[in-house]
């Protein structure tokens, strides 16, 4: 297990003193299983995925952080999972940019950075469910994906996360 310090800066309102101090966020080494399936019409496409990571636990959400790996496509990309049990979010930085929030009946909209072009996105999720038990996490999430309104798949994201033995 890493210790990962933060400096945080409190302000206090209404005439005041800033207090600096320091917050110690326990970062925990994770296995990160992923597996998606992509239907488009009738053809399907299915990938899996394990990542070593690092996850940490903040004011109620739960972070998840690696690397993506270069047989993705997406080699020289850090990803980070952010979750709570009503909302996930996926955010991608490095070699591409990209930040997806999933809600279940929430469309969001986005756009996938690379360093050729922007691609405007949609994504309206149908069905998302988290579950925490000792140890581990399970994300599940069902969304339509669309491009310039144009639907483009229909897609489901099974994540494990699953702590590692010290």
């Amino acid at each position: 297990m890493l210790l990962f310090d933060h400096k945080v800066l409190n302000e206090k309102r209404a005439g005041s003193n800033r207090v600096c101090g320091e917050v110690n966020i326990l970062m925990k080494s994770v296995k990160v299983y992923i597996a998606s399936v992509m239907k488009d019409g009738q053809e399907e496409q299915q990938t899996r995925h394990v990542y070593t990571g690092s996850m940490a636990e903040k004011n109620g959400k739960n972070y998840v952080f690696y690397d993506e790996s270069a047989e993705t496509g997406l080699g020289g990309t850090k990803t980070t999972l952010k979750w709570d049990e009503e909302r996930v979010v996926i955010i991608r930085s490095g070699s591409l940019e990209h930040r997806q929030e999933f809600f279940q009946g929430y469309m969001d909209r986005s756009s996938y950075k690379t360093p050729y072009l922007n691609i405007p996105l949609e994504t309206f999720t149908r069905y998302l469910y988290t579950e925490t038990r000792k140890g581990a996490w399970h994300i599940d999430i069902e969304y339509t994906l669309s491009q310039d309104g144009n639907p483009y798949g229909e897609m489901k994201i099974l994540i494990d996360i699953k702590e590692e033995e010290a």
